[in-house]
């Protein structure tokens, strides 16, 4: 064997080891050190000058809810390592989490919307009026939710920033549309209701809708809303065929002001089995006494417009001739406590109960009671009606 044959054959056993070692390490194990950084972003869907009617409604209502969420998450994964080999695939699991809403509820409309569609412990923000509200009906309100003392003519702005709030629900028929461009300049997504200039069940129904829409959870709206029709339709069932008496509605006794049947008020005494006397083209007059005695309504109601029930009963036979009225003569004065007149004021969910009250007034043998009491207290009504948030 020449020298050229032995480096052939020297040659040949080398790569026969060499294969053999590479195949061994092949099927060993590969520890690798890989750091795979992958953003993950997740838009949800902005709503902007949105038309949408709620189920079960006769009405359409137009409102902006521009509400945009952008999560940005960077997923890590390592594995422990000594030597490289080859690496054909990683398989990382990515889990964005989930979107946190954090709400500033401007007025007691969006406050009644927010919690009956059950996001209250979203609620960064919201003001005294719905805190005392919601009270009644055992709601926990957030203990680090800011609580807005005043609310008129606009919220403190600064108040609503430091609230570090995602989003603001904003009542335009509350503030209008000047406070609107303020609040509009501070760049945080804002869902409009129409709120205190709602005139019908169905309208409030929309609303609600809209904003558990805007926030993601439109089956909670459908739900308010099927709860709204099931109270409604309790109340109108009850007073149905029964004689509808005239109502003044009363919320100040000097001058007396008054809303007329074009107002939210007047809506609810229909839906109660009354009619509200006031037929004014102005929705809330200012009524001279020759007025009201003209009118000469059966029933009063009046808002606690004095703080203090026998103070306001007080106030009200301070008007001169009120005692000619039928509704004096026949003894059917009533005025509303606290909780009874946010119900019967505030349009929002829990409004329905307003009419209820109404209707128990007017029309108490309707609901079992052989009268009702003159001054209509939250004990009354919290015991005689039970009202409660939808379950």
């Amino acid at each position: 064997m020449d020298w050229r044959s032995t480096v052939l054959t020297v040659l040949v056993v080398v790569l026969v080891v060499a294969v053999g070692y590479l195949a061994y390490r092949v099927n060993q194990p590969v520890q690798v050190r890989v750091t795979v950084t992958s953003p993950v972003t997740t838009t949800v869907t902005t709503y902007i000058t949105t038309t949408a009617t709620a189920p079960a409604s006769t009405s359409t209502v137009t409102t902006t809810a521009s509400v945009v969420s952008t999560v940005t998450t960077t997923t890590t994964a390592t594995v422990t390592s000594t030597s490289v080999s080859t690496v054909t695939s990683v398989t990382t699991t990515t889990t964005t989490p989930p979107r946190q809403i954090r709400i500033a509820s401007l007025d007691p409309a969006c406050s009644q919307i927010i919690f009956t569609l059950g996001l209250g412990d979203e609620v960064v923000l919201l003001d005294t009026y719905s805190r005392q509200i919601l009270t009644y009906f055992n709601v926990t309100i957030p203990p680090n939710a800011t609580i807005l003392t005043s609310i008129w003519p606009a919220p403190s702005i600064e108040a609503v920033v430091n609230a570090s709030p995602t989003v603001i629900c904003y009542d335009l028929g509350f503030y209008g549309p000047s406070t609107l461009a303020s609040f509009s300049s501070i760049g945080i997504p804002i869902i409009i209701i129409n709120g205190t200039a709602d005139r019908t069940f169905q309208q409030i129904e929309t609303d609600a809708y809209l904003v558990a829409k805007a926030l993601g959870a439109p089956e909670r709206g459908l739900k308010v809303a099927s709860w709204m029709s099931t109270v409604i339709n309790s109340v109108t069932s009850k007073v149905s065929g029964l004689s509808k008496p005239t109502v003044l509605f009363m919320d100040w006794s000097n001058p007396i002001y008054a809303p007329s049947n074009l107002t939210f008020i007047g809506y609810e005494i229909g839906v109660a089995g009354g009619l509200d006397v006031v037929n004014t083209t102005v929705p809330w007059p200012t009524l001279t006494p020759s007025q009201v005695l003209v009118y000469n309504p059966d029933y009063i109601i009046a808002s606690d417009f004095m703080g203090n029930c026998s103070a306001t009963l007080t106030a009200i036979m301070q008007i001169p001739g009120i005692n000619y009225t039928k509704a004096v003569r026949e003894g059917h004065v009533y005025v509303l406590g606290n909780l009874a007149t946010s119900l019967v004021e505030e349009p929002g969910p829990l409004s329905v109960y307003g009419a209820e009250v109404i209707a128990a007034i007017l029309h108490p043998e309707a609901f079992g009671l052989s009268s009702v009491p003159q001054c209509i207290s939250s004990e009354w009504v919290l015991g005689m009606l039970k009202p409660t948030l939808p379950g």
